[in-house]
């Protein structure tokens, strides 16, 4: 337990020292990587309830990760997460936005000459923010008397990111084709003078992913 808690206590000291760690043990391996990735499609949606049905979610984003010869690699993610819903009976939509950036550390496990290879990574969401447009929901009471219009904007407070990504070189080309996955947790701040026990405050997003590598 004392473990774990000076684990969460000290996510960002921990995070930082394993980059640093990670340029100072670079052995001389075989190949580095340069990955380019871009989102494809959006599992995450919002809970539906009556009078409200979702539409399908949209995600826009890229990825940039360099990986060393020792297998180790550093990323940056960018996402932008769009979760719509339709009021029953009227011309109304509801959205909720989620911007998320995230750096992250990961680890490539595969063949000599990376012919396919799978990459694991953890990391922190270092910016970002929440906007949702909830005007039109009964009963959301007092977020209607501080959020004009029912429009929230929420300050990111933290969170965590998690990926793998599969690749496949074509021969000995240099060139890889890579599909992945990608979860973002975060806690947004709760409005001021806000009474709303809904979960506004927490985000979620979760995306598919393709793209391309350079093997050198």
């Amino acid at each position: 337990y004392l473990i774990m808690q000076y684990i969460q206590n000290n996510v960002k000291k921990i995070f930082i020292y394993l980059i640093v760690m990670m340029f100072i043990g670079c052995s001389n391996g075989n190949k580095n990587q340069i990955q380019v990735h871009t989102s494809i499609h959006e599992l995450s949606v919002n809970k539906e309830s009556d009078g409200y049905t979702n539409k399908p979610s949209k995600s826009s984003g890229y990825g940039l990760r360099y990986i060393l010869q020792n297998q180790w690699g550093v990323g940056f993610y960018s996402n932008e997460t769009t979760r719509t819903q339709s009021v029953d009976k009227l011309s109304k939509e509801i959205y909720d936005i989620e911007k998320n950036n995230v750096v992250d550390v990961s680890y490539t496990f595969g063949t000599k000459n990376l012919d396919y290879y799978l990459s694991l990574g953890y990391g922190l969401v270092i910016s970002g923010s929440r906007n949702l447009d909830y005007s039109q929901i009964s009963g959301l009471g007092a977020e209607k008397s501080y959020a004009k219009m029912g429009i929230l904007d929420l300050d990111l407070m933290g969170g965590t990111s998690m990926m793998y990504d599969f690749g496949y070189q074509f021969g000995s080309s240099g060139i890889a084709l890579n599909f992945g996955y990608r979860k973002q947790n975060a806690k947004y701040d709760q409005p001021a003078n806000s009474t709303s026990t809904s979960n506004f405050t927490t985000g979620n997003n979760s995306q598919y992913l393709i793209g391309l590598s350079l093997i050198y």
